[in-house]
């Protein structure tokens, strides 16, 4: 009897590792496998090739190539490891989502634009993403967002769509597109000027932080100005600007390249016997702004963008090089020891004022050569002093000063360095 209990036993434990392999398992249930994507249809198990079975059980031992498992031949993308469906009955609306095609053409159109500036479709496409986030279009609900010279298209729920909507509305009304402002961006090296000047100042949110904002009235911005003029140490950092247009991008790029000498590596093929990778870094500002009247006629919203960067030296390490001749040889490559300033911001302030926004002590790069005699020599020395010093952005609303008929904007308006003897009601209350 127990002999006969044990052969019973015995030829189980010899089964079983057969019936619980993995190819036993595939064999009895297919729904370990991937569906395969051929063409435009999805295929059950029932398409699915022995290779695509032998990679799903390859040995972990073998390379990744071996080991991975392609989920989706498409006619278009090819093989991929991700599920690919080509197919799409319809726009999600889980949240209620709607579609609109707005027309842009009265503003893309009929508008007479500056040769070579940004084109107005991409202004209106960054206010909308400035405004409402870009997360927002990047994440559930399911969105839409895009444009042509023509048309606008925007999908997403109906709270979104009305803020797009009222965004368009100030793009394409003619009646302000005479609307325009100018621009002035000054820097000195210390905020000295506030303490004579504060209480005249009112104070608006800005979320950047740092930075300060306020609106100031006309005559007290052209006494401010006129009294920077005055001191030694003012700076003008852009050079003046053209009035810019309701509606309209304008970029202004002020830098300089930097070149320095990144890497050296031996090189047989060429007759040094080394290869110089020498690259160029830009340093200076970078500026875009855009200005958008609102439709209360009392108010304007400005978008700028301000980039700085400055190089405040060059790193250098010294490198060994031994080329194919054996003759060694010294270099030295060199790292940027770099310091940058960022101000992306929407503000609004009322058409009658002038916005002053006070981005605090900021680098100062050096995009030209005033002021800075031995510049040439401290770059080939690589030393360079870093500068500091208090910017200072304003921004005045003009109202009728610019026609939209007009195929350009007129000639750069002159400095604002007024006399010496020149005194308005404002400082002359307070000194």
């Amino acid at each position: 009897m127990y002999r006969i209990l044990f052969a019973i036993l015995f030829a189980a434990l010899l089964l079983c590792p057969a019936m619980l392999s993995p190819a036993t398992l595939l064999a009895q249930d297919a729904t370990f496998v991937p569906p395969i994507l051929s063409g435009n249809t999805v295929a059950g198990n029932a398409a699915t090739s022995n290779a695509t079975m032998e990679s799903a059980i390859a040995p972990a031992s073998g390379s990744l190539q071996d080991r991975i498992v392609i989920a989706t031949r498409d006619s278009m993308l090819g093989d991929r490891i991700a599920r690919i469906s080509a197919e799409m009955e319809s726009l999600p609306q889980e949240h209620e989502q709607i579609w609109r095609e707005f027309d842009i053409t009265p503003h893309t159109r009929e508008r007479r634009l500056p040769t070579g500036s940004t084109p107005p479709e991409q202004a209106l496409i960054d206010w909308i993403v400035r405004k409402t986030g870009s997360n927002l279009w990047h994440t559930a609900p399911f969105g839409i967002l895009t444009a042509s010279p023509e048309k606008l298209y925007a999908y997403h729920t109906r709270e979104v769509l009305l803020t797009i909507a009222d965004i368009v509305d100030r793009f394409v009304c003619p009646q302000l597109w005479t609307d325009a402002c100018t621009l002035r961006i000054v820097a000195t090296s210390r905020p000295d000027w506030l303490s004579r000047g504060h209480a005249h100042l009112r104070p608006i949110r800005i979320a950047t932080p740092g930075v300060q904002g306020w609106i100031v009235e006309r005559s007290v911005a052209q006494g401010l100005l006129a009294e920077l003029g005055r001191r030694s140490d003012f700076r003008e950092l852009v050079p003046p600007q053209p009035l810019i247009a309701h509606g309209i991008q304008h970029n202004v790029v002020v830098k300089r390249q930097r070149q320095y000498l990144r890497d050296v590596q031996p090189n047989p093929s060429v007759l040094s016997g080394f290869a110089e990778d020498r690259v160029t870094m830009d340093e200076g500002i970078g500026l875009s702004l855009t200005p958008l009247a609102v439709l209360d006629g009392h108010n304007m919203d400005v978008h700028i963008k301000l980039d700085i960067v400055q190089i405040e030296r060059m790193l250098t390490t010294p490198i060994d090089i031994t080329t194919a001749t054996n003759s060694r040889q010294r270099f030295h490559v060199e790292s940027p020891q770099v310091s940058s300033f960022n101000l992306d911001e929407i503000v609004r302030f009322p058409k009658n004022m002038v916005l002053l926004l006070d981005l605090g002590t900021v680098p100062l790069p050096n995009t030209t050569d005033d002021n800075s005699r031995n510049i040439l020599e401290e770059i080939a020395r690589g030393v360079n002093p870093a500068r500091r010093g208090n910017v200072l952005i304003f921004i005045e609303s003009t109202s009728g000063g610019i026609s939209p008929a007009v195929s350009s904007f007129p000639p750069a308006i002159a400095p604002v360095r007024a006399a010496r003897n020149f005194e308005s009601p404002y400082w002359q209350g307070i000194r």
